[in-house]
């Protein structure tokens, strides 16, 4: 069964249970309208209405549909395997390799997830959330889940400087 399969089967599964975030996770605080999302050298998914507070199960299916959309990504024109440390192209739910920061916002009327990812080794600093990383390159990315379209709406790396330059997935 391929990568891509195996993550497919796992998103159709069962919705995780309460409490059973990915590791590495820190869910902050719902923002206020006009919140700046962290973008520096990748593009947002555009302006914040507000804020609410996502739950565990929310959070979780985010985190699957993200795994789906890095596999998917990984077969397209423009992105390249192996050329980053750690490779989000081989992102896996619930992967050690980074750590997340999670935003319940508001755009459009709809509650949508956004994850902030940054590799483990990262120190952040908590009044600094979601940080903000201007040139780290892919292994810093972010995604934004629809909850009512249990679908990811936009996905967005860092560029580095000399490249590479992956583009931003949006739907």
């Amino acid at each position: 069964m391929s990568h891509l399969a195996a993550l497919l089967v796992m998103a159709a599964g069962l919705p995780a249970a309460p409490g059973n975030l990915p590791p590495d996770t820190t869910v902050l605080a719902a923002p206020p309208a006009g919140f700046l999302l962290p973008g520096c050298s990748r593009p947002t998914g555009g302006v914040v209405e507000g804020g609410w507070d996502p739950d565990d199960v929310e959070i979780s299916r985010a985190e699957r549909a993200v795994a789906v959309k890095l596999a998917e990504l990984a077969a397209q024109p423009g992105y390249t395997r192996g050329t980053e440390m750690p490779d989000p192209l081989t992102f896996d739910v619930n992967d050690m390799r980074w750590q997340r920061e999670v935003v319940g916002i508001v755009r459009g009327g709809r509650k949508i997830v956004f994850v902030n990812y940054l590799p483990s080794d990262i120190d952040v600093l908590e009044e600094f959330m979601p940080t903000k990383v201007c040139d780290g390159g892919p292994p810093f990315f972010a995604a934004e889940y629809d909850v009512s379209d249990a679908a990811i709406t936009h996905l967005a790396f860092n560029s580095a400087l000399g490249g590479p330059f992956w583009p931003a997935y949006a739907r």
